[in-house]
């Protein structure tokens, strides 16, 4: 296998708003006598490449091979084309899409990336071990892809496209020889991630007139593409607009996604594609980028081209395996765990990111809030594993890390602190339970010890953090930012000296369990202060505080039932709904569920009024919203004035109430290697429960039957998991150890 480090182009120029530029397409066309045992290339494309052998589509997936920063790592795929070839002539055909290149987005860095370039690609063939050739030889020309950014939009000109440009027999006489390019400074890899594969086709559920052209809907906001089939005339130029929401019913609108410094102007470019027709029948399937939508809206055609044209979309995402599944007799909650689903599908695009229209961006505390119901649903960890990689070497000398990656400079200074640095502890760990491979531990350990030497240096004189962002985007009242970061900090603290254990490193693990507990020490007596703890806490009197604080473990056993009753307190002022922000969330229900109530729980979550998550469905809510905003309609229908706290209808960082649901509801608890505690508890609001985990050993599953006053319980054991039995407080069970196979345990309230 060979990592060829000659890259090339074709035209150099960069392609901008001002200035577009065809993506190219090369070719190369070679004769082969007899077809050998083993015809082997190897390509790295710099944004993003499309590979055909012989006129035939053979690219792993869509967007290969991975979006990383080039100058800290390049990623290469490995085919065997074999299968593919003739005796004779046969043809290598590649196009290449500018990915993060050349994007002008200018928020977070993109527009002023150090490695912006006009697309290229690296390639070496090898039959039967020897080297043949690299990218060379190929010719270039530009084709009917106009214009490409990662983050707007593409423009195709079907009148360019070239019919058998990548097959035998095609006259490539015109076309220019390749122009080389620099090559990038990072380490070469083969790409191991799951490609980015399509697991959903779905067809308009509805279609209707706008006031500016036809809008269809697709029933469900995802991510990916469109495929649409149209006849127009030669140069009848539509544009297809694709969103998560249509203004009353006329327009489709992006203006939920503006942010910071993106203009009107460069807002209308985002999910905005321009198509120029050729007169004959036309297939367009942007390829080059991908959007995050349940509506298209398509201008520039007749009421008749609207009846008969064909329109798809296409939902795409990493294709690792399902790991579970939930459901229960509470349609709330099955609707909010497809919410959850398709969030998580709809932003793991190569890694997590925070959405899928605007940002697509991997944002390190949306995946460490998400990462345990992702490792529940979803075969996500080798994934997850090579975003790590990422993640390390974006750490600075300093210990310090961004808050997204791939990134260059942008989100070490804002964007980042300890809930979001925690990705390079939460990660590992997670991992580690739930797969039992501590590679990732092995990994990130030096990391680890650089940034908790790094953390301890933001501490203020009093032993309190405040150098990150705060309970993230919180529906009313926020909580001081040196509360939920000193938290954090021990949190971190606490996963370290797990992590370091796990591993053999005994002295480190011991480092860390100081350092959590000079943190707790200085957390409780500037912030809990249990010298006058029947008082007030001031600003830090807020759900956040004493459901994170509880949790995390800073107040004593005997201080908990004042703790708790604070709780209690501070939701009913709240109405009984949800009044915190993402990272709350994280611990809110579990705390909720286990120390005051499961009915109690479920009670604010599926609350009927605004705000829950259960009110959110009543406007038509598939995947997760970025924040609580609520409106009076449905995702069809949203004001004209959206409130400006509406950034994105598709987010996955409150999606841990699935792993709530799992561990809570479904009894599944898995805290270590091979090891399950089955402890469901019960509520009136769920009476069946079915839920699955898959391990490498096998499914476990589980089926719950609750009549109020005992629980019927079925569990389905595979060979080499270790099973006990755990009933929640003010019940009893009569087994105590789970066998292998099946079982059968019955729940009884006491009392």
């Amino acid at each position: 296998m060979i990592f060829s480090n000659r890259f090339f182009c074709g035209d150099s120029r960069i392609c901008t708003l001002q200035r577009h530029i065809p993506a190219p397409l090369f070719r190369h066309s070679f004769h082969i006598d007899t077809i050998p045992a083993s015809f082997e290339v190897t390509i790295c494309g710099l944004g993003v490449y499309e590979l055909f052998v012989n006129g035939k589509r053979i690219t792993k997936g869509y967007l290969a091979p991975y979006r990383s920063n080039p100058n800290h790592f390049v990623y290469y795929d490995h085919y065997d084309i074999t299968p593919y070839l003739d005796a004779g002539e046969n043809v290598v055909g590649i196009a290449l899409g500018n990915g993060i290149m050349s994007s002008e987005m200018p928020v977070w860095g993109a527009d002023k990336y150090p490695w912006r370039s006009a697309p290229c690609f690296a390639f070496a063939a090898e039959a039967d071990g020897k080297f043949l050739f690299d990218g060379s030889v190929f010719v270039t020309h530009g084709g009917e892809v106009t214009f490409n950014d990662w983050h707007c939009t593409e423009s195709i000109d079907a009148r360019l496209a070239m019919k058998n440009w990548n097959d035998t027999g095609f006259d490539d006489s015109s076309w220019e020889k390749v122009s080389p390019a620099r090559e990038p400074s990072g380490e070469k890899k083969l790409c191991t991630a799951e490609p980015v594969k399509e697991y959903d086709r779905r067809k308009p559920v509805k279609m209707w007139q706008g006031e500016r052209g036809f809008i269809f809907d697709f029933g469900i906001s995802g991510a990916g593409t469109y495929h649409l089939k149209i006849k127009g005339e030669c140069g009848q130029q539509i544009e297809v607009y694709t969103s998560d929401c249509v203004i009353e019913g006329k327009k489709i609108t992006n203006r939920n996604l503006y942010c910071w410094s993106l203009t009107d102007k460069m807002a209308d470019k985002v999910q905005h594609d321009h198509l120029t027709l050729s007169g004959k029948p036309d297939e367009f399937e942007p390829r080059f980028t991908f959007r995050g939508f349940r509506f298209a809206e398509i201008t520039g055609i007749t009421q008749e081209q609207a009846q008969s044209l064909e329109i798809t979309f296409i939902l795409f995402s990493n294709g690792f395996a399902s790991a579970g599944s939930f459901r229960c007799d509470n349609e709330q909650i099955n609707r909010l765990q497809q919410c959850v689903i398709q969030s998580d599908r709809s932003n793991f695009i190569h890694f997590p990111l925070d959405c899928p229209q605007r940002e697509k961006n991997g944002w390190t505390g949306d995946a460490a809030l998400s990462c345990e119901q992702l490792l529940l649903n979803f075969d996500c960890a080798n994934s997850l594993f090579v975003w790590l990689q990422n993640i390390c070497k974006a750490q600075r000398d300093d210990g310090s890390l961004p808050g997204i990656v791939p990134t260059h400079t942008w989100g070490y200074d804002w964007g980042s602190g300890p809930a979001w640095d925690n990705v390079l502890f939460e990660l590992p760990w997670r991992i580690y339970v739930y797969t039992g491979n501590d590679e990732a531990i092995k990994l990130c350990a030096p990391h680890m010890l650089k940034y908790l030497c790094y953390m301890q240096s933001k501490s203020s004189d009093s032993g309190l953090y405040a150098y990150g962002l705060e309970d993230w985007l919180p529906v009313n009242v926020h909580t001081p930012l040196c509360v939920t970061d000193t938290i954090m900090c021990r949190s971190i603290a606490d996963t370290a000296e797990k992590c370091f254990g796990a591993v053999g490193m005994h002295q480190e693990a011991q480092y860390a369990a100081s350092l959590s507990k000079k943190i707790k020490k200085a957390f409780r007596k500037e912030i809990l202060r249990p010298h006058e703890y029947d008082g007030p806490l001031g600003a830090n009197d807020t759900v956040a505080t004493h459901a994170m604080a509880i949790y995390y473990g800073m107040y004593e056993e005997e201080e908990l039932p004042s703790a708790i009753y604070k709780l209690k307190c501070r939701i009913k002022q709240s109405g009984g709904h949800i009044d915190f922000g993402a990272l709350c969330n994280r611990v809110f229900w579990r705390v909720v569920g286990e120390h005051i109530g499961m009915d109690e729980a479920l009670d604010i979550m599926l609350s009927e009024t605004y705000p829950s998550f259960a009110a959110l469905l009543k406007n038509g809510m598939t995947t997760l919203w970025e924040g609580f905003e609520y409106f009076e309609g449905d995702m069809a229908h949203v004001p004209a004035e959206i409130p400006q706290g509406f950034w994105s209808f598709d987010h996955h960082f409150w999606g841990d109430i699935s792993a709530f649901w799992y561990r809570y509801l479904a009894g599944i608890r898995i805290d270590g290697p091979g090891r399950v505690e089955f402890a469901p508890m019960f509520s009136e609001r769920v009476k069946n429960v079915c839920a699955e985990h898959v391990f490498a050993e096998g499914t476990l599953r589980v089926e719950i039957d609750h009549n109020g006053n005992s629980a019927h319980c079925r569990i389905s054991v595979p060979r080499g998991i270790s099973a006990r039995v755990n009933p929640p407080r003010g019940w009893a069970s009569d087994a105590a150890e789970l066998v292998c196979g099946e079982n059968e345990v019955v729940f009884s309230k006491l009392g």
